[in-house]
């Protein structure tokens, strides 16, 4: 199938309301596409006073209690790098966890099934062998947007249940998408949000499946159709025993590679000329999910106007999140990227998603 097939195949899927969303920018011809190296224009970015007190305060270590500690803080606009910043120790170089922005990339991989037809339909049902009862009912879309009505606990303590630690570390660690698959069903699938990791760990464990059923290894078909073509050299996606891409939580990378990752969103999947991924599984992404909230959209986050004033970001943002605070922010309205990787693990990130939304309020629009 080719991707001509595919994007009219989601096209069914998406809502009316994918008409009202705002364009993104193509990319400039005049800017080298970042597949090599970023292209870096920080010398022509006009800082506000503003601008610069809000990032001394981002790095301080007064506003630690507040905001955490920021590793690592980039901006890309226009297609270039027009500001970066690291803490002590971490450089442009240096791969951090991206704990929960790992969805996002499941979501990624999954669309580029669908563009070369090893997903023929997201409200396939059956995914599983195991599901025989009601969670036979359970479809790729429900999995996508967190509403298979499984029974998952999404605490991240050792206090108390934690059905996440028991996937990631403990019993579920070598086969985790198959070890979340097992447990029951307390709400009709579809019906309702339920956000887990376990949920993304068994898409992922679905599309393996999938994959290996046509002859296709895991991780040589992210490589071929997503790290290559991306450029990314400073990313690692960390695999289960069983051969599984740990979807839910287990990205690696620099901060300019998880910012090529969101630039190929905001350039509504194109790359240096090549759609990698089709324009209307971005837009599927932009657009939220039905019984989500309208907070929520193939794994990735919505800003929309009830949160613009509490987040300060433009409604037309749509992001990646991490626990502790790590986000690739996608921001059409300013055609910006905003990467802040760090660990905010004593007070809300609300706080800190806030903040970050105030400094790019300090950056002009194109």
């Amino acid at each position: 199938m080719n991707i001509l097939v595919s994007t009219l195949l989601i096209f069914f899927y998406l809502t009316v309301n994918v008409l009202a969303l705002p364009p993104q920018n193509k990319h400039d011809p005049n800017v080298t596409w970042p597949t090599k190296e970023w292209a870096v224009n920080i010398d022509n970015f006009k800082r506000s006073s503003a601008f610069d007190q809000k990032i001394d305060e981002l790095f301080s270590d007064d506003s630690y209690s507040r905001l955490g500690k920021t590793n690592s803080f980039l901006i890309v606009q226009n297609g270039e790098i027009i500001f970066e910043k690291y803490n002590q120790g971490i450089s442009k170089d240096t791969k951090l966890v991206s704990w929960s922005m790992a969805k996002s990339y499941t979501a990624a991989i999954t669309g580029l099934m669908i563009d070369r037809g090893l997903i023929i339909d997201v409200n396939e049902k059956n995914l599983l062998p195991n599901w025989t009862d009601l969670r036979k009912e359970i479809t790729i879309e429900h999995l996508l947007n967190m509403k298979p009505g499984l029974e998952f606990v999404e605490e991240y303590t050792i206090e108390g249940r934690s059905d996440t630690a028991e996937m990631l570390f403990d019993e579920g660690m070598l086969n985790q998408g198959y070890f979340a698959s097992h447990y029951p069903l307390i709400k009709l699938p579809g019906t309702f949000y339920n956000y887990s990791t376990g949920t993304t760990n068994i898409l992922s464990y679905v599309m393996k499946n999938k994959l290996s059923q046509n002859g296709i290894d895991y991780y040589d078909f992210i490589e071929k159709n997503l790290i290559k073509p991306l450029g990314l050299k400073n990313t690692t996606l960390e695999f289960d025993k069983s051969g599984t891409f740990i979807g839910g939580s287990s990205v690696y990378a620099s901060a300019r590679d998880y910012a090529k990752f969101g630039y190929l969103y905001l350039r509504d999947g194109v790359w240096d000329g090549e759609q990698i991924i089709s324009k209307n599984w971005v837009d599927m992404t932009r657009t939220p999910s039905k019984h989500t909230y309208n907070l929520y959209s193939n794994k990735f986050w919505h800003v929309n106007e009830i949160r613009e004033n509490a987040f300060n970001f433009p409604s037309d943002t749509y992001y990646c999140a991490g626990f502790g605070g790590q986000y690739i922010m996608i921001i059409p309205s300013k055609d910006l990227i905003m990467v802040r990787l760090g660990e905010t693990y004593n007070t809300s990130t609300d706080t800190l998603l806030s903040f970050l939304g105030e400094i790019a309020r300090e950056v002009p629009n194109m």
